[in-house]
């Protein structure tokens, strides 16, 4: 049995052994939800209400390795208390070869996303992509292994570098495709989008300003200050006679309009509404 740790997960490697394997399973499968996993592999996510499980069910990893090594594990406290981490643990049999999954990394210019594609199916890595670029709005189309990775920033960069460091995910080899130039082409891409975004942005300030909002708030809220500024000023809503009145609420009542129009087509465009 073998234990290693990174800042993310657990990974314990059984060699030779399913008797043991199946017995952490059989464990896993009772008491915990949020896992996948198959004959030979399973993998367990974190989830908040398992905490107490999760304590329990480390200190009997760790007494078991020293159980079936002779030895205890250095720093052993740090596998107790890794209740947040994800726990992965594989069987390797004799002569069992790991599979090598082949990773194509891509910037699509055309629909603003870092594309990375798989020659396989393979369900523990699309989890461990999911995992590694968290932060961001992740796509995955099955119908030709394609993972889209969406509204990035310039900490991407650190995320990939990190990805393409890696030998395995979740227990497959990895093989990563690259132009050596990624990095620096996605580093220009973002430093592009976010120019334009601030140039988009100053031009729709006096919009914003105008239903009584900024370019920090959400479409909804948009939305809301703009049916309620729509009751104030609708032309047939003016309790007066007075021309004038009439006039300079019919005025707002069409900047109104085609603020909220303008803003409606950006947030359609970066894609916080249908």
């Amino acid at each position: 049995m073998i234990i290693k740790q990174n800042n993310k997960s657990i990974n314990i490697t059984i060699k030779d052994d399913t008797q043991t394997f199946y017995y952490l399973k059989n464990l896993i499968d009772k008491n915990f939800k949020n896992k996948i996993g198959n004959k030979n592999k399973i993998i367990v996510f974190n989830d908040s209400s398992e905490e107490v499980g999760r304590r329990y069910f480390l200190k009997l990893l760790s007494r078991l390795y020293a159980r079936k090594t002779g030895k205890k594990l250095k720093k052993i406290w740090q596998i107790e208390k890794a209740i947040d981490k994800t726990i992965k643990i594989t069987l390797i049999k004799q002569n069992q070869l790991q599979s090598i999954v082949n990773l194509k990394l891509n910037l699509s210019k055309q629909n603003s996303s870092i594309l990375i594609e798989m020659d396989v199916k393979n369900r523990f890595i699309l989890r461990g992509l999911q995992n590694i670029f968290d932060n961001y709005r992740v796509l995955y189309h099955p119908s030709d292994n394609r993972v889209l990775i969406y509204d990035f920033d310039k900490d991407i960069i650190e995320r990939l570098r990190e990805l393409t460091a890696m030998k395995e995910i979740l227990g497959n080899f990895i093989h990563f495709h690259y132009d050596k130039n990624l990095f620096e082409e996605i580093e220009l891409f973002v430093s592009s989008a976010t120019r334009k975004r601030k140039s988009i942005n100053l031009l729709l300030e006096d919009f914003y300003r105008l239903l009584n909002c900024s370019q920090y708030d959400s479409y909804q809220k948009v939305r809301a200050n703009y049916l309620s500024l729509v009751k104030k000023y609708h032309p047939d809503n003016i309790l007066s006679d007075n021309t004038l009145i009439i006039k300079v609420y019919s005025k707002k009542f069409q900047k109104i309009q085609q603020a909220y129009k303008t803003i409606k087509e950006y947030h359609k465009y970066i894609g916080n509404v249908a």
